[in-house]
């Protein structure tokens, strides 16, 4: 069962930018104004980079020693 909840929670995680990305294109195709919408994901995207590059910093911090 173990594998199959590992593959399962993985490939959860890898479709959360499809849907993002079809969120965008919905949005834009909704909306008159798309630069609104754009300058959002662009936002986001940063925001998003800059938490896991935070996270990832901080777990190599953490994890230092002889096994690493």
């Amino acid at each position: 069962m173990e594998p199959f909840l590992t593959s399962t929670a993985i490939v959860t995680l890898a479709e959360i930018g499809d849907k993002t990305q079809l969120l965008a294109i919905v949005l834009a195709a909704r909306f008159v104004q798309p630069f609104p919408i754009v300058g959002g994901i662009l936002v986001a995207t940063l925001a998003n980079h800059f938490l896991a590059a935070l996270v990832g910093a901080q777990a190599a911090a953490f994890l230092q020693g002889d096994l690493f």
